[in-house]
């Protein structure tokens, strides 16, 4: 299927999962969880102002700048989502609150507008809103995005106090955690890995450990002592989180002194992870395959 096709499939689906969690487990809830979909849910309550009509203009001018200080090609990316969006909003306006209780709401809520703007953003696009703000300050000040987005996001959670009580503020904060963190689930995969670099007097063993039994590549990497002014080799690998703890436990058998630095690898592209690995020793390793 054209790539084109599933973007528009992704992003469409997306946006009416988005949707449904926000009508049916925010917005009576009075959780003000970040972007204009926050606001809207404050906005309502001040002004009484229709979400779905709330989103849908106000993205428009925010359309316009993201045309004008982003570039075409985000805007083109922006704005099927960022029109889609409110009227999916409309459309299931009409369905029933889910659950009463503020902390189900925030966490459920959350889950499942996570999943549906990490649909959106998997079909290479936005809802636009306080993102295409987030963006124009991070390009046009020394703010990093994260940073960005904390700030962008926060004023919008802290809008909700003068409209909602402090419990309301707090419980948006707790959603807007957890979208955060199903988005990043979606768009980093649930298979996170390690990447492991081990000094050692044994790196001749313990490399052969690796690329024999543990089935894993390595690289060399010559450095030298900063202590004893000595040149040896650091050994780099990167495996699987699951194979971990096995690989710790026979690097420590070949030295006990080894020094092993754990980074943790969030996205990793190649054969065995990516790409299909086809094992050496697959009928007796008792490692679980990628």
């Amino acid at each position: 299927m054209n790539k084109k096709v599933v973007d528009l499939l992704l992003v469409s689906l997306g946006s009416l999962i988005a949707a449904i969690g926000f009508n049916t487990m925010l917005l009576e809830n009075h959780i003000a969880s970040g972007g204009l979909g926050g606001l809207a849910v404050s906005f309502q309550a001040l002004f009484g102002w229709k979400p779905s009509f709330f989103v849908l203009i106000v993205n428009i001018p925010l359309l316009f700048i993201c045309y004008v200080l982003l570039g075409r090609a985000t805007f083109l990316k922006t704005v099927y989502g960022g029109t889609i969006y409110p009227i999916f909003i409309q459309l299931t306006s009409g369905l029933p609150n889910l659950t009463h209780t503020p902390l189900l709401a925030a966490v459920f809520g959350g889950i499942i507008v996570g999943f549906g703007l990490g649909l959106v953003f998997l079909g290479n696009s936005s809802t636009g809103g306080t993102g295409i703000i987030t963006q124009v300050i991070h390009k046009y000040s020394p703010l990093p995005l994260g940073t960005s987005m904390v700030l962008i996001d926060g004023l919008v959670v802290a809008v909700g106090l003068a409209a909602f009580n402090a419990d309301s503020v707090m419980y948006s904060i707790i959603s807007l955690i957890v979208i955060s963190y199903v988005v990043n689930i979606m768009m980093t995969g649930f298979n996170a890995s390690k990447n492991l670099m081990i000094i050692s007097r044994h790196h001749e063993k313990i490399k052969h450990y690796i690329t024999i039994s543990a089935d894993r590549g390595v690289t060399e990497i010559p450095i030298h002592g900063g202590f004893t002014g000595k040149d040896r080799f650091m050994l780099m690998t990167t495996i699987s989180t699951h194979e971990f703890p096995k690989i710790e436990k026979e690097i420590l058998a070949i030295d006990e002194t080894a020094f092993i630095v754990v980074m943790p690898a969030s996205h990793v592209v190649g054969r065995g992870f990516s790409l299909t690995k086809h094992y050496q020793n697959e009928d007796e390793d008792i490692l679980l395959p990628m």
